[in-house]
């Protein structure tokens, strides 16, 4: 039955029920109905459906079978073993049957017996397609990507234009990390169906993710060409841009998707990207609506904190930090700043509780997970917050050769402190020897040319 006739056929049967007058359908008109209403999650017209139809034609066995996919959708587990059991005694051999089980088996958590009897489904059912679905979902949940995408490539043979199918397979692709065959498939495609804008996307989103910046960014640019409110090839073109540090750019496109769909993670990279760009006025404003938009944004909070505390808002600063924390109480970047917002105050003794909560936090009771925490921090300029996290490395490792070697390599690589890493490395060697030179090249690799080692 064709899209148009089976519209008509809902339409009818939602103005019979409406009108509460009676009307006589087949038992073909009866299923498609039914199936309509429980592959779109409209339970309770589908039970009438079903209610009817075994009423208007009691001897039609389809509509026990029916009954027992209603109990599995409406997750009634107990009545649909019973259902699937009284079906299969009066009708053995209908082709829903091996789907209904799949789908309570499913729900059980039996994954390789739903795997075992969608695929029989299959072999015995005329109409493929919603059977597929199933099976493709349930591939995706248990990890078995690959089972997922040879699956619904078979689908998208037979429904090439389906959004939801290509969303699909692009996520598979991505979760078992096949971008590259995920850009082949998608070019594949796109040389047959060029105007398809979920297609180019994806294609830019796989090329996005390999770095491949400037392909990405024309791809989105062709999604954009054929849908210019296409919210997410907005967002990622800025995305891109932002990696690319251009902020002028990046803060156009952002602005652009936000033409079309308020989100709150929206206005935090818009308002990051205000920040980069010096813009702080305008970067509180839009980090503003950003928690506006979503209170549990606490990436947003944590940049309001660092703003206002720049801005020397200091008790504003604290409340903002203190609500990233009640979203976020593991992370250990936001007790770092909370820890500086304290100590500016002159709240000594809240200050020194936020840096035991920040070695908490770390979850490490090695000093390599210190180490890579600190590069971390090295990496976005907050210095000050490694030498304090050393310190506490410290105090919990006093005889460890490693932290006293990972303060000495940092030390090291500042610029003013040549006196105090002299005076490290002669405390190191003599305290440890040989091993500490050792130790301390094992960590900074790049030190050990350095003429500092070598008296």
């Amino acid at each position: 039955m064709g899209n148009l006739e089976s519209d008509h056929l809902i339409l009818k049967f939602e103005k019979a029920l409406k009108e509460k007058f009676s009307l006589f359908f087949d038992v073909d008109e009866f299923e498609q109905i039914a199936d309509y209403y429980l592959e779109t999650g409209q339970l309770h017209h589908a039970l009438i459906a079903i209610d009817m139809g075994g009423e208007q034609h009691p001897h039609a066995t389809t509509f026990a079978v029916k009954r027992a996919r209603y109990f599995v959708a409406a997750h009634q587990l107990d009545q649909a073993e019973e259902a699937i059991e009284s079906a299969e005694s009066i009708a053995p051999n209908h082709p829903d049957l091996d789907w209904a089980r799949g789908q309570l088996f499913m729900r059980q958590g039996k994954h390789q017996e739903a795997i075992k009897a969608l695929k029989h489904a299959l072999q015995n059912s005329e109409d493929q397609f919603p059977i597929q679905g199933h099976l493709a979902s349930l591939y995706t949940a248990i990890g078995e990507f690959n089972h997922a995408i040879k699956v619904l490539k078979a689908m998208l043979r037979e429904e090439p234009k389906d959004d939801h199918l290509l969303y699909m397979l692009a996520a598979n692709f991505d979760m078992d990390n096949k971008d590259e065959k995920s850009i082949e498939w998608f070019r594949t495609y796109l040389e047959q169906y060029p105007y398809s804008e979920t297609a180019w996307y994806h294609l830019g989103a796989a090329l996005f993710r390999l770095e491949k910046f400037n392909k990405a960014l024309e791809a989105f640019e062709y999604a954009l060409l054929i849908d210019e409110n296409f919210t997410a090839a907005h967002f990622d073109t800025g995305r891109i841009l932002e990696e690319l540090r251009q902020y002028p750019e990046a803060i156009q496109s952002y602005k652009s998707a936000l033409e079309s769909e308020n989100n709150g993670y929206t206005f935090y990279r818009l308002g990051i990207c205000y920040q980069l760009n010096g813009q702080i006025p305008e970067a509180t404003e839009a980090l503003k609506l950003a928690v506006k938009q979503d209170e549990d944004l606490d990436e947003a909070w944590i940049e309001l904190a660092i703003i206002y505390g720049e801005g020397q808002r200091l008790f504003e600063a604290i409340e903002h930090v203190k609500k990233a924390l009640s979203l976020d109480p593991e992370n250990p970047d936001y007790y770092l700043i909370a820890y500086d917002l304290y100590h500016k105050l002159g709240l000594f003794i809240e200050a020194e509780k936020m840096l035991k909560m920040v070695l908490k936090s770390l979850k490490t009771e090695e000093p390599m997970g210190l180490f890579e925490y600190i590069k971390t921090l090295q990496k976005i300029n907050q210095n000050s917050a490694a030498k304090e996290v050393i310190k506490m490395g410290l105090e919990r490792y006093p005889e460890s050769v490693d932290m006293h070697a990972i303060e000495c390599g940092f030390i090291m690589g500042l610029e003013n402190e040549n006196i105090l890493a002299k005076k490290l490395i002669s405390n190191g060697q003599l305290e440890y020897a040989e091993v500490f030179k050792e130790t301390l090249i094992g960590y900074y690799p790049g030190l050990e040319t350095d003429p500092r080692l070598m008296h």
